[in-house]
């Protein structure tokens, strides 16, 4: 048995003959301060140990990830301008080597064939494009010689306005193919939005008579930028608020300056506007279902265009979440910095 004493603890084991019954004592105080030692040894020694395997398996794991991260933060960044990028091998660990060498040799295929196929597009609008001014100044000659009213006359005029749409597909075919490779040129001079809206409020008023008109322009809009490109954009912003109006309905622009730039937006009463087509509405040459036909003219290009104009002006362009009754697209422009970039 074990007896606490004012010494100690002891273990105490007896045992009786029938001659004598003897007692044997030992003292635990050496056994206990062994143990309390043992104890403390572990206390501070396995926190430790814990520590660093955990340290060690936090670095073993990071540096077997490293490639991983490397690889997302690459495929987050591929974009049409970036094909160009690559994941360096040298320093990635031999697992995932042949993992990156395929996915460097995707990327090579793919910058390959978008630069052939907008190097393509390129060659074919800028080769297109002289036959297509011949054709329609030849057109233009003849029909001023047909006689007026004739078969003849109305079926030159019909031509013409194939032409017409046909080198309109091809100049925007041109641009696209320019901003693709990231060589949009920008003739960049000052301009006052404010009054250039105010000009495109009284041909909104000659386009469409039956539509009421709301403007709210701030005064002293100026931005840095190419006039003709920006016109462009906002001609088809306008340009599409009408075609897809509702009868009897209106269109409001709002322009007003923001901290970094100039906020311009075209609203229109119209139909709602499916959740498949916002998603796809910058898309090139599409068009929603209803639009399908000559009834509302375009070429499924303009919206599209008109962002990349935009983006080039180091600005954006965006569909703004749907209200009840009207659509509304947002041009931002931050345009004022490219004062100090280079004018061609």
């Amino acid at each position: 048995m074990t007896q606490q004493t004012a010494s100690g603890r002891w273990r105490i084991g007896a045992a009786t003959t029938p001659f004598a019954q003897v007692a044997i004592a030992v003292s635990l105080n050496a056994v206990t301060q062994e143990m309390a030692i043992v104890r403390n040894i572990f206390a501070v020694t396995i926190p430790g140990v814990l520590l660093l395997v955990a340290g060690g398996a936090w670095t073993i794991a990071g540096s077997s990830l490293s490639s991983i991260q490397r690889l997302t933060q690459v495929v987050a960044n591929v974009t049409a301008n970036g094909l160009e990028q690559r994941v360096p091998i040298e320093s990635a660990d031999l697992e995932f080597i042949e993992l990156i060498q395929v996915f460097n040799q995707m990327l090579e295929r793919l910058e390959r064939g978008f630069k052939q196929a907008s190097r393509f597009s390129g060659d074919a609008a800028h080769e297109l494009k002289t036959p297509l001014t011949i054709l329609q100044g030849e057109l233009e000659r003849t029909l001023q010689q047909a006689e007026p009213g004739s078969e003849i006359q109305q079926s030159l005029s019909h031509l013409l306005d194939e032409v017409r749409r046909l080198s309109e597909i091809v100049r925007k075919l041109l641009l696209l193919s320019l901003a693709d490779a990231g060589q949009m040129s920008l003739h960049c001079t000052k301009i006052d939005l404010s009054s250039l809206l105010t000009e495109m409020l009284e041909d909104i008023e000659l386009l469409a008579p039956d539509l009421e008109v709301q403007a709210k322009i701030a005064p002293g809009l100026d931005v840095w930028g190419d006039r003709d490109l920006l016109i462009q954009v906002l001609q088809n912003l306008i340009s599409n608020a009408i075609k897809y109006n509702l009868p009897k309905g209106w269109i409001q622009i709002t322009a007003n300056r923001h901290t970094q730039g100039v906020s311009i937006q075209v609203s229109n009463a119209s139909n709602e506007i499916a959740q498949s087509d916002r998603n796809r509405i910058f898309e090139r040459f599409y068009r929603g279902d209803p639009a399908r036909t000559r009834q509302v003219e375009g070429l499924g290009l303009g919206l599209s265009l008109a962002r990349e104009i935009a983006r080039s002006h180091q600005g954006d362009l965006t569909l703004d979440p749907p209200l009840p009754g009207q659509t509304c697209f947002t041009l931002t422009l931050f345009s004022t910095t490219l004062k100090h970039r280079r004018t061609d």
